[in-house]
């Protein structure tokens, strides 16, 4: 294609505008406007469905054992707060391990890397399901949160690399809808398994499916990161090639030239790897801002669905697998709000183009419905745990949170477009940072919440926790929607600068 460059002289941005205090380069502006991946249709779709089910391995495995955990406590004899004490480890190192594995492979491919963190998953699902012992227990968790949490941060790299920001609010809430399904289908499948068998049996199931997922991704998963493969029509070689030989990129015609091998791995020191980038993140104002108003409400949901087993075993009195059945709600609202979400966050983003061009606020066209979503969720886990509380027929808190868990799916996705809009090329370092600020808060919430029930009661507990999740990040999301300063604006003055100096960087 022809030069579209002028013989007008550049101007300089103004010195404010930059972002200098990082060693994470320019975020990109945008990619709309250029042929931002070569993927075929159809490979779009096989990278983004493997994205969503890889995606789903780590709350899959951090939630599919909730309904054993009364029967956990009986076999072991230790008590429900030590039980849950290995939810919350995992949780901790589903928050602190993207932040090693998402840089690395941000650095060496999002391929090889997903392949030995699964690895490393299926042997900790081995070692769980024979384990008797209340310390290997919190050992193997850890070890299997370890393996499994990669997913979470790779699957956004997956998406940023073959995404552009037109279509990447639908390709996001595809893979959030894996991520988010995860703690809601375990449960049914950890219920059913252990009521047929024992505790050991979800770990079993784990290791089939993490086994054969494992076999999936060698076999198709193509190798997509752009410092190695480009808009990738590079050719793969080694461990970044699928085991089974396709067609991702149209046929080169008779004239052209054969695509080039894919560009060399650069051979790096620890220190260069880039293992601090999720950590240094949180020194930009606007991404610390919105890891906040992500990781609040996310451990609001993340303590709902962790506490749902054990109130409809106390207040309800069911068996493994009607609590299991219970969560089917939690999962069908999520599934309608990643069918609706991703479709409605891109056409505001569209809409807003249109209308302003290059100069958008991204903020506004990401996030303007975000507060609305986000307070119909926080009111719904109210209504949702007070009907449970006082032992409503179970009709009702089931109905409330499938509507509750929709609104949720909204939200979330919102925010994680905005975030890979910022920096898609370093997708799983910024998204290893949202996990360990969500991870962590989380754990600790996880951690005192039984405490504080003994205390005020169910109810009054999540309502506390609801209104903070709901009030915190109204103010967040106004103030990066109104304001406009350099810092946190994008303008499209130097989109291509701007790639090149984040792949430098990267």
């Amino acid at each position: 294609m022809g030069s579209r460059e002028t013989t007008q002289p550049r101007t300089q941005p103004p010195q404010d505008e930059e972002r200098q205090d990082l060693p994470l380069g320019k975020p990109v502006v945008d990619a709309d406007a250029e042929a931002f991946s070569s993927l075929l249709r159809w490979a779009k779709a096989m990278v983004v469905a493997l994205a969503s089910v890889s995606g789903f391995m780590s709350p899959f495995s951090s939630t599919i054992y909730v309904p054993a955990l009364d029967e956990i406590s009986k076999k072991l004899q230790i008590s429900r707060a030590d039980t849950l004490l290995s939810v919350t480890l995992y949780l901790v190192f589903q928050g602190l391990s993207p932040s090693f594995w998402g840089p690395l492979s941000d650095q060496l491919g999002r391929r090889p890397i997903l392949l030995s963190t699964f690895t490393v998953l299926l042997g900790a699902n081995l070692g769980l399901a024979f384990s008797n012992t209340f310390w290997l227990l919190l050992v193997l968790r850890m070890v299997q949160a370890f393996g499994s949490s990669s997913a979470m941060a790779i699957g956004a790299g997956l998406i940023g690399d073959i995404a552009r920001r037109k279509e990447r609010g639908r390709y996001m809430s595809y893979f959030q809808s894996g991520v988010l399904l995860g703690p809601c289908v375990a449960p049914v499948v950890g219920g059913l398994v252990s009521h047929r068998w024992d505790w050991h049996a979800p770990f079993f199931f784990l290791a089939a499916f993490g086994g054969l997922l494992n076999v999936v991704l060698a076999l198709f998963l193509p190798e997509t990161l752009r410092k190695l493969m480009g808009d990738g029509s590079r050719q793969p070689r080694g461990i970044w090639k699928p085991w089974v030989p396709m067609r991702w990129t149209p046929k080169p015609g008779a004239n052209e030239r054969a695509p080039p091998l894919m560009h060399p791995v650069s051979t790096l020191s620890i220190r260069q790897m880039g293992f601090e980038r999720p950590w240094l993140v949180y020194g930009q104002l606007d991404i610390s801002l919105l890891v906040a108003s992500y990781a609040i409400p996310f451990a609001l949901f993340s303590v709902t669905s962790s506490f749902f087993s054990p109130i409809l075993a106390s207040n309800y009195d069911y068996n493994t697998i009607v609590i299991g059945l219970c969560y089917l709600p939690l999962g069908a609202g999520f599934a309608l709000g990643s069918i609706l979400s991703g479709r409605l966050i891109d056409s505001e983003y569209q809409r807003a183009k249109r209308k302003h061009g290059l100069r958008l606020n991204l903020y506004k066209a990401r996030l303007k419905l975000g507060p609305i979503f986000n307070v119909i969720f926080c009111c719904g886990v109210m209504a949702f745990v007070w009907c449970l509380d006082k032992r409503v027929h179970i009709a009702a808190p089931l109905t409330i949170v499938f509507f509750t868990m929709t609104a949720s799916m909204m939200y979330f996705t919102a925010i994680n477009a905005l975030l890979i809009d910022l920096y898609p090329d370093l997708g799983a370092s910024i998204i290893a940072s949202v996990n360990i600020s969500r991870c962590i808060l989380s754990a600790v919430i996880v951690a005192v919440t039984q405490y504080i029930i003994n205390g005020i009661g169910t109810g009054w507990t999540f309502t506390l926790y609801s209104l903070v999740a709901m009030v915190c990040p109204i103010p967040v999301t106004l103030l990066l929607v109104r304001l406009n300063t350099s810092l946190l604006t994008r303008s499209a003055r130097s989109d291509k600068a701007a790639r090149a100096q984040v792949l430098g960087h990267a």
